[in-house]
């Protein structure tokens, strides 16, 4: 696994992995992002840690430090945490891992692409939802919009494309497929993604979203309308 430093503008610094799958990549990044976090002498240094798919981006107060000497800083702890992934021959992170259960609602009313997704994998619906919420999802990013998470992987048999012409309006809560990649919309917004459920934790002041991070674990629970109503009218209390 091989990595390199970049400096971004004056007061960040992109560290950038590569010759690594994501899966594999996940593990390393989210210690790495602890790791900068917690670190005693660079708590008056970094400003914030941003870290996605393949990167950590790191900013930083330029006053309190010479860029070249954060770099270092910086270096030795990416050495730290990869000698540590090597060591550990099966890949378990040094730290617990949030396992957060997300309820859904599969009916077609709250699904409008949930059929079409049936014609092109070629499954019917309740092997869809079967697959769906069985599979266990890593958080490899937030973005979009604040609590948006990137979760995958997506059984390769019920993975689908964007849609070519994003959809206007997705309503808050819905979950969508893109490619390999599923994930929960948490305020309306327009969207591209192919719409399979919804989930009623978006909804008034739910706030299970806020607890997505990087490196956390998701996993979807099927529930019926009823129960999906009835949920909201709780939240909404």
């Amino acid at each position: 696994m091989q990595y390199h430093l970049e400096m971004i503008g004056y007061d960040a610094i992109l560290i950038r992995f590569t010759n690594a799958g994501n899966a594999q990549l996940l593990p390393v990044i989210y210690s790495l992002n602890q790791q900068l976090t917690n670190a005693v002498d660079l708590d008056a240094v970094i400003i914030d840690i941003i870290p996605s798919y393949q990167t950590l981006l790191v900013s930083f107060n330029i006053l309190k430090i010479e860029p070249h000497q954060l770099v270092t800083k910086i270096d030795a702890y990416v050495k730290q945490v990869l000698n540590t992934h090597i060591q550990t021959s099966d890949r378990t992170l040094p730290v617990k891992i949030n396992l957060i259960t997300l309820p859904v609602c599969y009916h077609k009313s709250l699904a409008p692409d949930l059929e079409s997704l049936s014609r092109h994998a070629a499954l019917s619906i309740d092997d869809i939802i079967h697959i769906h919420s069985s599979t266990i999802y890593s958080c490899y990013a937030i973005g979009f919009m604040p609590n948006f998470g990137y979760l995958g992987d997506v059984d390769k048999r019920i993975q689908i494309p964007r849609h070519a012409k994003p959809q206007v309006q997705v309503a808050a809560g819905s979950v969508g497929i893109a490619d390999n990649q599923t994930a929960v919309y948490p305020k309306a917004s327009p969207g591209g993604w192919q719409i399979i459920g919804q989930s009623p934790i978006a909804v008034g002041r739910a706030v299970a979203l806020d607890s997505l991070a990087v490196g956390c674990k998701v996993k979807f629970k099927p529930i019926s309308l009823d129960d999906f109503h009835q949920y909201q009218q709780k939240v909404n209390l």
